[in-house]
């Protein structure tokens, strides 16, 4: 059973993840969002715009390769929970393109290749049987990401204009509109701030899949 979450920052994903463990059996590993090793990560989110628009593609195409090496590295595990999967990828692509942080070229070359290739290798069909499972998709309002970023206070978050917060929750709703037919989504209202209330309706479909 593999299971992803999918949500912007402040939706709620790590609490999440933190529940389906407590709930779940032990055979089941998380793989947490692989962002400690990447070379560009704090120069993409630097004030200086040139620095950042230098560092931001190069980022992205390294969330990409280490979520495909992540995924690879997964499918010796029965059981699965992901941190974000490979198609949040596209969401901060899509959020840095409209930001100007990466340019046309780049966008159209990674947005390609993103559909042509990827959606097919991460869906669970009867030609791939190694895609996901389950894809929960904590969606929240842009209130809802901003209050639980502030309240959070990580110091890289906190320097992000708010205005990107807002467009990237617009982004997870775009691309879950947009492959919500591909991949099997579960919506769930992520601005709920006790998680309890929708856990139990997840793991009693995550029981159903796994029969």
């Amino acid at each position: 059973m593999k299971i992803a979450i999918y949500g912007t920052v402040g939706a709620g994903k790590t609490t999440l993840i933190n529940y389906l463990k407590q709930n779940l059996p032990n055979s089941y590993k998380v793989f947490w969002e692989p962002i400690t090793n990447n070379p560009y990560f704090e120069d993409s989110y630097s004030l200086d715009l040139e620095l950042a628009k230098a560092a931001t593609y190069k980022s992205e195409i390294y969330m990409l390769s280490a979520r495909y090496q992540q995924f690879k590295e997964s499918l010796k595990y029965e059981n699965v929970i992901y941190d974000r999967g490979i198609m949040d990828t596209i969401t901060f692509v899509h959020c840095n393109y409209d930001n100007q942080r990466i340019n046309e070229v780049d966008w159209n070359v990674y947005s390609d290749y993103f559909e042509n290739c990827v959606v097919p290798s991460i869906a669970n069909n009867l030609q791939n049987t190694n895609g996901y499972d389950l894809v929960i998709y904590l969606k929240v309002t842009p209130e809802t990401s901003i209050k639980r970023i502030v309240n959070r206070g990580i110091e890289r978050e906190l320097k992000v204009d708010k205005e990107f917060w807002k467009l990237l929750v617009k982004k997870y709703d775009y691309w879950y509109e947009k492959l919500k037919d591909k991949l099997p989504f579960l919506l769930i209202d992520g601005n709920i701030e006790n998680p309890e209330i929708y856990v139990n309706k997840i793991l009693k479909l995550i029981k159903k899949i796994a029969k």
